[in-house]
């Protein structure tokens, strides 16, 4: 059985220090207090009865924490835990995890080092049970978990009882005549959600009815998620009723309601765990609330704990469930309107037609369309293709006799090239008329629609390449002492990409053992469109290029060549090839811990949080990239010249731009070109990369490809093949840089020749 002296040597501290430490005697560093704390937890330390006698000195403090500042119902518990103590002379502490755990674990420790008398708190992280055990029960500090049991833990728990709750709800909406039932949770991995998981499924089984799993809907407890979640799982599905188990829930939901034009109670009952409140009817005119007081569940919990407190070595550990004062809720099931569609089969005259590619912004774009379609009375039709097929779809479309699509999603790029051969309308009119609002938009973007003095398009989505990492190993101050002890400088976001490269070697195991994570970063590249902008980066900031003003191939060079050298040593700190790996993947290994930075578009970073939310892996950090040379995003809408539907694209398009619609659109996974997402205080707290993208604005560079009126584009998939064909060449044929970047040198030259470059153009067979 280990001692303290094990945890002292194990450490690399005093014997003093770790007494100090549990007892909360003295002030100790808290990178010390981490290296004790996990010394214990790895040797599995219980302290004695001596140890706990360090502790028998109460403070009279209690420490609180809870998961979410800006949760009313938390304040209300910790007004109701205020209410009790102050009266009985402690001290009250409080302190909010953001739903973290390691900000949890972090906040837990600093109150164990205070000696606290007491802890309350809503955990995020209940399966952790190993931490419970290590960091409260073997230290005997009284606590009292509220709302979230951890698990395979006796512990002192207070909480409603969710289960009965929704049982009941459920089971009188059945025998209503309800049968499409939706509930939306928050994770399962809490007991206070799959307590409502299990009452919703149970009564189901009470009436020997199968339930559907797609009506279960899962979000992350915020309103802007379940916003998200509902816009996806109600668009065109019409439902009966909606149980929400928590009020930040039901407003996400409500939301959504609005957005698809459904009222409540008339088109679906709303009914919502909630807070009680003598105004709720009015607040929410139509949505049902249960009646549940967090300010008596706060008031409970005092009690309970300071009852421990008084008794800390045989006190049993109690369970306390209460109970929820559950509405009155309608005899029958709503009338069902036929749903708004945005898709199938449209006339000649009717509607409009969107040809996308298959990216998070385009569903967004189609989700949020059925408000439009509501607004107006226009329905639309969408497809989805792959981005390497997109360009080929507009241009068969333009040439058949009869135009199937009204608008073409395209990527910046290809403005010249579309525009010489004859693919896009001419709508400055329109873009410079005060009906579009033109000022709501980035001026970077819509300069993205502009070839010479007219513009052919609006922007869909606007951004750029920004920098994810782990942000709380980048502050782990073990971890960066580590990394200090190596490279001899400060852990830091990268500001170069050797700075980069060093950084990832470092995260990744085969090089360093004792890394958080298997791998530094990875790298997609299963297409020329994924991999040519990781390439393009690297050049850019090294000073490289593909051609030059006068449009002579560039491509052997020596900023070049070490601009390949610089991505051939990521490879080495990457999970798999390249070639194999796509931008969902690489999205996938960061949000998973698998890896500890990522380069990708903001047009990702919405489902980053999400998955990072699940996988409860640590606070993510964002910045620019290395080097300050990003690539652009930008997808335009631009209009089929043949339509006969202009004045309802133009409509569109003026819907698209409204500052109500980017709000829908950034919350949705979507990525707005339209200012004001990227200025609302709210949503920058809730999405902190929307600052970095404007910050990126200013050293975006586009992918470009050469132009010279009167002469041919040159398509860029053609010159990106030929440039991504350089690391095919390394990699897969064992040449050297200086040989890959030759061989591409001729390939491009006579690709450029082809088309007339650099020498004018007078004729091409």
């Amino acid at each position: 059985m280990a001692t303290l002296k094990d945890v002292a040597k194990d450490a690399g501290v005093s014997i003093a220090t770790v007494s100090c430490c549990l007892s909360g005697s003295r002030y100790v560093k808290p990178e010390t207090r981490t290296r004790i704390m996990d010394s214990i937890e790895k040797l599995k330390y219980i302290p004695n009865a001596s140890a706990r006698d360090l502790r028998s000195t109460s403070t009279n403090r209690i420490g609180v924490v809870l998961t979410d500042i800006d949760n009313i119902y938390h304040t209300e518990i910790f007004k109701g835990v205020s209410a009790y103590f102050q009266r009985r002379g402690y001290t009250i502490n409080v302190a909010f995890s953001n739903s973290l755990p390691d900000i949890e674990r972090e906040k837990i420790e600093d109150f164990i080092s205070q000696n606290v008398s007491g802890l309350i708190l809503i955990t995020c992280q209940p399966q952790n049970t190993d931490f419970f055990v290590n960091r409260i029960r073997n230290f005997g500090i009284p606590t009292v978990f509220l709302e979230r049991r951890p698990d395979n833990m006796d512990v002192n728990f207070l909480g409603f009882d969710n289960y009965r709750t929704i049982y009941s709800i459920t089971k009188t909406l059945l025998e209503n005549g309800n049968r499409q039932i939706a509930l939306f949770t928050g994770n399962p991995a809490f007991s206070s959600e799959s307590d409502c998981i299990r009452g919703y499924e149970d009564a189901f089984r009470h009436f020997g009815l199968s339930v559907d799993p797609s009506l279960v809907c899962e979000t992350n407890m915020s309103k802007e998620d379940a916003f998200k979640v509902s816009m996806s799982s109600l668009c065109g599905r019409p439902v009966d009723a909606i149980a929400a188990t928590s009020e930040n829930i039901a407003f996400g939901v409500l939301e959504t309601l609005h957005v698809l034009g459904r009222k409540i109670p008339e088109d679906v009952q709303l009914i919502t765990l909630s807070e009680e409140s003598w105004n709720a009817s009015t607040k929410y005119p139509g949505m049902l609330h249960t009646s549940r007081t967090a300010f008596t569940l706060g008031k409970k919990a005092a009690e309970l704990l300071e009852e421990n407190i008084k008794n800390p070595s045989l006190f049993e550990k109690k369970t306390c469930l209460l109970a929820d004062q559950v509405p009155k809720i309608a005899s029958a099931p709503p009338v069902h309107a036929a749903p708004v569609q945005t898709g199938g089969a449209l006339s000649a005259k009717e509607g409009l037609r969107i040809l996308m590619v298959d990216l998070a912004t385009s569903h967004s774009t189609k989700l949020l369309s059925t408000s439009f379609t509501r607004e107006t009375g226009i329905p639309i039709e969408f497809e989805f293709v792959r981005q390497s097929e997109l360009l080929k779809r507009i241009s068969q479309d333009v040439d058949r006799s009869e135009n199937y699509f009204d608008i073409y999603m395209y990527d910046v790029p290809w403005l010249d090239y579309l525009i010489q051969n004859g693919f896009l309308l001419d709508i400055t009119d329109f873009v410079q008329s005060g009906s579009f609002h033109s000022e709501n938009v980035f001026e970077e973007n819509l300069e993205n629609c502009r070839h010479g003095q007219a513009y052919y398009g609006i922007p869909i989505i606007g951004g750029a390449q920004i920098m994810f990492y782990r942000q709380d190993l980048f502050e782990n101050r073990d971890i960066a002492k580590a990394f200090k002890n190596q490279y001899q400088i400060s852990l830091r976001p990268p500001k170069t990409w050797t700075e980069f490269n060093g950084i990832a070697q470092f995260f990744t195991r085969k090089y360093n053992p004792d890394s958080p994570t298997e791998f530094g970063t990875s790298l997609a590249g299963s297409m020329d469109e994924e991999l040519a902008p990781e390439l393009l980066i690297r050049l850019w900031s090294n000073g490289g290029k593909i051609w030059d003003k006068h449009f002579n191939v560039c491509l052997n060079t020596p900023e070049n060549a070490k601009a390949f050298r610089t991505i051939l040593d990521t490879l080495n700190y990457t999970p798999g090839s390249p070639f194999e790996t796509d931008i969902q993947q690489t999205v996938s290994d960061f949000a998973s811990g698998k890896t500890a930075m990522l380069v990708t578009y903001t047009e990702y970073a919405s489902e980053i949080s999400t998955y990072v939310h699940k996988n409860t892996i640590g606070r993510v950090g964002y910045r620019t990239l290395p080097g300050s040379s990003p690539a652009s995003i930008g997808w335009n809408f631009g209009l089929n010249p043949f339509t006969p539907h202009t004045e309802e694209a133009f409509r569109y398009f003026q819907w698209l731009c409204k500052t109500e619609t980017s709000y829908y659109m950034t919350i949705l996974n979507g990525q707005s070109p339209v200012i004001a997402p990227y200025h609302s205080h709210e949503l920058i707290k809730l999405y902190p990369w929307l600052e970095y993208t404007e910050e990126s604005f200013r050293y975006t560079r586009k992918r470009s490809m050469p132009y010279r009126s009167k002469s041919l584009c040159i398509p860029q998939n053609k010159i990106e093949r030929i440039l991504c064909s350089v690391l095919k060449d390394i990699l897969q044929n064992n040449r050297s840089v200086e040989q890959a970047l030759a061989s591409a040198q001729t390939e491009m030259e006579l690709l450029f020749k082809s088309y007339g470059y650099p020498r004018p153009l007078h004729f091409i067979k």
